[in-house]
């Protein structure tokens, strides 16, 4: 029984994806700007969560295109506030900022960034990998590590001082005026 409904769960996400995903798109783009990630686990969430919960909806109130877009705007908004209090740039976003004038810079750079990865602790790396490569949000990360999200935000604040810190004791400080917004 419970795979029937999964299975018919998985049809009706399809369904709303094939019908609806362009649109939602648009709509979490106008609120999170290039952040192409963002914007896919919003649509995503929205999504997932009106199958869920497909009682929730209220034809009386709006079609089912105005519901998936107010819930894909109410996760947006979310999302950019959550960005907004961490401060926090996406990895495309410092690419800019970060230069490399040759190969053998690159490869400096790869290699202190491999041993500063190293020399943290497996928890520490896990943290990392979690949160700036996936970018997950804290309550997940949280419930992942068994910490409280408030746990995992000042964790990773003192990670991104350690890494800061390892990586200037090589030599590998960030370019003046964007040392706060690389990591």
């Amino acid at each position: 029984m419970e795979m029937l409904w999964n299975q018919s769960r998985e049809a009706e996400a399809q369904r709303v994806c094939q019908e609806y995903r362009r649109l939602l798109d648009t709509v979490a783009r106008s609120v999170l700007g290039n952040r192409r990630e963002d914007c896919e686990e919003c649509v995503q969430d929205a999504i997932w969560s009106y199958v869920s919960s497909p009682e929730r909806w209220d034809p009386e109130r709006g079609s089912e295109r105005t519901y998936l877009c107010v819930l894909t705007r109410s996760r947006a908004i979310d999302r950019r506030r959550q960005l907004e209090a961490r401060r926090e740039d996406p990895l495309e976003d410092c690419a800019g900022r970060l230069t490399a004038e040759d190969h053998m810079e690159r490869a400096a750079v790869r290699d202190g960034l491999r041993r500063a990865l190293e020399s943290l602790s497996p928890q520490e790396r896990w943290l990392f990998t979690l949160h700036f490569l996936y970018q997950w949000p804290s309550r997940e990360i949280g419930e992942v590590l068994g910490l409280t999200p408030n746990a995992v935000d000042a964790r990773t604040a003192r990670l991104r001082k350690k890494l800061k810190r390892l990586l200037a004791l090589q030599g590998l400080g960030m370019e003046k005026g964007a040392e706060h917004e690389n990591l």
